[in-house]
């Protein structure tokens, strides 16, 4: 695997950075007015992985100069992620090396405005002098205007790939019906995340690109489960032009593949820079927005957010080169599990002139909302919903988890809607063993504030959880994984639809 093509382009106030890894041009986008690392260090960080799982030696262009202590610092970060998920092989790094430096003064943390980052925030504000917000990390808008639909647009192939191929819905079936016999053909020829994709990018965008023109394709059974936004909802109800109508046949489809296709629609960004620019401000600190397509560059190999989450935030870190920056952690030392952002593993990003450092885990995600209650500024800004990251819906599991601490303490909390009644929490299913670790927090914290409906409610989620587990244990052991097998083949289990993640998936 290769990083070549280094270049740098700067528009009427943007800055951009980008390199080719492995055939694809990974970019990131900020305000002109900050300097910028010329080393190959920011894009060897990203390449790692990619690299590793294809057990492929990584080759840094000459011209691009690599820390020592990174270069260094990465065989021990490979030996990691080796032994937590032996799919990643340990793989040789060719580079040419120079000691780095610093580009900026001050020091930065990563900033969402969620309870990790805030809490850090409210942790280090004297020590932090940037807040740097990323767009097109866990959410991905494409900057393309030319065209309905070009290359550009694709937030997952492999994922839409499958779907394609495999369609089990109406609307994958429809566009299976509109595809050109090029475009099939690849289709059928695509070997999946991390191959070679050969024509399908170029003529799948092609076909896309004629659906989105062509004919109106909403009709209310085609559509039937799709959740459409407000802004869908609002051009379904107007008269057709030809404008229009291409703007909802988009739209349609972003919003029946959320995280296959990009939104172009990318307001919502806005909103939150300049909601966290006056949060920022109100402290006398400044924000950096960024931009980045690490989102399709990560799920172009199948790798899951989870994984790459440490990896993109260093490439950041040392793309902007402050002397020090912050990483949240989302765990406490107590709850550790094997991540891509971990205390063990994010300072090995570390370069002679950018020290990582991971903070936050001496907390936990409950105490972290009690120290952000104390701040009226901070709570009133906080944002924590997948669904909007402007708006907390109150209702999923995100909302829940940090509601639930300011419920148990009689704090206000207006960026959160009315609090869901018992009911309704109890019958909220724990998703994984993560969420339990969220949910086992809130009981313990209700207990210690002496709310017994809360925690009997909490309690309730909890045995039910224990009680799914134990049948899985109990149909692995005595049933040899019988039940588990028969349940995967109903939902078609497929290699595409699953993150290749941290660890081994469990058998």
């Amino acid at each position: 695997m290769r990083i070549t093509n280094w270049e740098i382009n700067e528009f009427e106030d943007t800055r951009e950075i980008a390199a080719e890894i492995d055939g694809f041009r990974l970019w990131f986008r900020l305000p002109k007015s900050y300097s910028v690392s010329r080393a190959g260090d920011p894009f060897l960080a990203a390449a790692l992985l990619p690299a590793m799982l294809r057990g492929e030696k990584l080759v840094v262009d000459p011209r691009l100069s690599v820390s020592p202590k990174l270069l260094k610092n990465l065989s021990v970060l490979q030996e990691i992620h080796h032994t937590w998920n032996p799919v990643f092989k340990i793989i040789p790094i060719d580079a040419t090396t120079r000691p780095s430096d610093p580009v900026n003064s001050g020091a930065m943390s990563f900033f969402s405005g969620g309870v990790d980052s805030t809490y850090t925030f409210l942790k280090r504000m004297d020590d932090i002098s940037h807040l740097v917000f990323i767009q097109g990390i866990d959410f991905y808008a494409s900057n393309e205007v030319a065209s309905t639909f070009s290359t550009a647009d694709f937030g997952d192939l492999s994922q839409f790939a499958y779907k394609l191929r495999h369609p089990a819905d109406a609307v994958s079936a429809f566009l299976s019906s509109m595809l050109s016999e090029t475009t099939s053909r690849a289709l059928q020829d695509y070997e999946g995340p991390g191959s070679g994709v050969g024509t399908l990018e170029a003529s799948l965008a092609e076909d896309l690109k004629r659906v989105i023109d062509g004919e109106p394709i909403y009709d209310s059974s085609r559509f039937a489960g799709v959740k459409l936004r407000s802004e869908t909802k609002q051009l379904l109800g107007q008269p057709s032009t030809r404008g229009s109508q291409s703007s909802l046949n988009r739209f349609l489809l972003e919003d029946a593949y959320p995280i296959e296709i990009a939104r172009r629609n990318s307001a919502i960004y806005q909103t939150a820079i300049e909601r966290n620019t006056l949060f920022a401000q109100g402290f006398k600190k400044t924000l950096i927005p960024l931009g980045t397509n690490h989102y399709p560059f990560g799920y172009r190999y199948n790798l899951s957010r989870n994984l790459t989450q440490g990896s993109v935030l260093a490439s950041v870190a040392l793309l902007l080169g402050f002397p020090r920056a912050f990483v949240p952690g989302a765990y406490s030392y107590s709850q550790l599990i094997p991540l891509g952002s971990h205390p063990l593993t994010d300072p090995l990003y570390s370069t002679e002139g950018v020290e990582i450092i991971h903070d936050g885990a001496e907390a936990r995600r409950v105490d972290k909302v009690v120290k952000i209650a104390e701040s009226p500024l901070a709570l009133s800004n906080l944002r924590v919903c997948f669904e909007d990251m402007n708006i907390n819906c109150g209702e999923c599991a995100k909302c829940l988890r940090t509601t639930i601490p300011l419920q148990l303490l009689s704090v206000p909390s207006p960026p959160f809607p009315s609090f869901p009644s018992l009911a309704a929490i109890k019958s909220m299913r724990i998703a994984n063993d993560i969420e339990m670790i969220f949910f086992q927090e809130n009981y313990e914290f209700a207990e210690r504030t002496g709310n017994n409906a809360l925690r009997d409610t909490l309690h309730a989620c909890l045995r039910r959880y224990e009680r799914v587990q134990l049948l899985k244990k109990i149909d692995e052991v005595l049933l040899g994984g019988l039940i588990k097998r028969r349940y995967q083949r109903g939902r078609e289990m497929h290699s595409g639809l699953y993150r290749i993640n941290t660890i081994p998936p469990k058998n």
